[in-house]
C-alpha cells in the first residue's frame, strides 16, 4: 500500500512531466493524474490520523492502569 508521501512524489513526477510535454492533451492528462495523486495523499493522511489518535489514547489508558 502506498503512503501519503509516495502519492505526493508521484504527483510531483506527473507535474514535472507535464511541464516538459509539448502535446496539450497529454499535459492535461498528466495534470489531472497529479491532482488525483494529491487527493489520494490527503485521503491517506486522513485515514492514518484517527488510527494514530486512537492508538495514543489506548496507550495512555493502559499506562494509567
Amino acid at each position: 500500500m502506498l503512503t501519503s508521501e509516495d502519492h505526493r512524489q508521484l504527483a510531483e513526477r506527473c507535474i514535472r512531466l507535464a511541464k516538459e510535454c509539448t502535446k496539450q492533451g497529454v499535459t492535461e492528462y498528466l495534470m489531472t493524474l497529479a491532482g488525483n495523486y494529491l487527493e489520494l495523499a490527503e485521503r491517506a493522511l486522513r485515514l492514518r490520523e484517527p488510527a494514530t489518535a486512537v492508538r495514543r489514547k489506548h496507550i495512555k489508558i493502559v499506562q494509567k492502569e
